[in-house]
């Protein structure tokens, strides 16, 4: 990767502007890393509805949270509700990068698929017929998770745990991201929002990209995207691999 430039496109929940732990990965592969945030975390449209929903979770079995960002706003919500515990209700994470920001914040995770998808979550959730599961998520979530587990006969409900919305770049940052090798993508809500900067002067379809998994790849293929490297894995391992792979095709 030695003379190469690779973009992170995730939010740097550093804030030091080097990309967080993805960008560490990818420098000690050599790259030069370009942190250009493509979406922006908010505050949930209704509050209070978040709030109530924490508050009364009768009837609730398992609450479900499919990102790292989920898993560091969770305790946040937790607290602004007054909630001291999740009174029995089981926690169940979407990947490894998710569970670790639960657990960093005292809340236990009671299950985690071998494969970090919303996909494999749905299929393999530890829910009976007739149980119920909460969603916390942005409200871009997509319905896979709904689909999978209304067809195994568990309910589903949905409560916006936080707000996705497109980053602005100003043209300093859009002629970077034109230079770059390779642009990584970690959800299909970035690779929206890479779409979205198309002009006159950038088209942004034609940047070799890395995609973190099949459905943000098949984000990306849908909306446009030329050249399309999927990671053999859904980790952020398994995006540097994709990274490397986009460089070098």
């Amino acid at each position: 990767m030695q003379g190469h430039t690779v973009a992170v496109t995730r939010p740097d929940s550093g804030g030091d502007g080097g990309g967080g732990r993805l960008g560490e990965l990818l420098r000690a592969q050599g790259a030069e890393v370009l942190s250009v945030p493509l979406i922006r975390f908010l505050p949930p449209a209704d509050p209070r509805a978040l709030w109530s929903g924490l508050r009364d979770l009768r009837g609730v079995d398992w609450l479900l949270v499919t990102s790292p960002q989920g898993g560091r706003l969770l305790g946040e919500a937790l607290a602004a509700a007054g909630v001291a515990d999740l009174a029995g209700t089981r926690l169940a994470a979407v990947g490894e990068a998710t569970a670790r920001e639960l657990r960093a914040r005292g809340l236990p995770v009671d299950f985690l698929p071998t494969t970090a998808t919303a996909l494999s979550l749905g299929r393999k959730l530890p829910a009976q017929p007739g149980q119920a599961a909460l969603h916390l998520t942005s409200q871009l979530s997509e319905n896979t998770l709904r689909g999978e587990l209304a067809a195994r006969g568990v309910t589903y409900r949905r409560l916006e745990l936080y707000h996705t919305a497109p980053a602005v770049l100003n043209a300093a940052e859009r002629v970077a991201l034109a230079g770059v090798s390779a642009v990584t993508l970690a959800s299909g809500s970035a690779a929206q929002g890479l779409a979205a900067l198309a002009g006159p002067d950038f088209d942004p379809l034609r940047l070799p990209v890395a995609a973190i998994g099949e459905q943000t790849a098949a984000a990306a293929w849908t909306l446009g995207f030329v050249s399309v490297t999927t990671a053999p894995q859904p980790s952020l391992e398994g995006l540097v691999a994709a990274a490397i792979k986009a460089v070098r095709s």
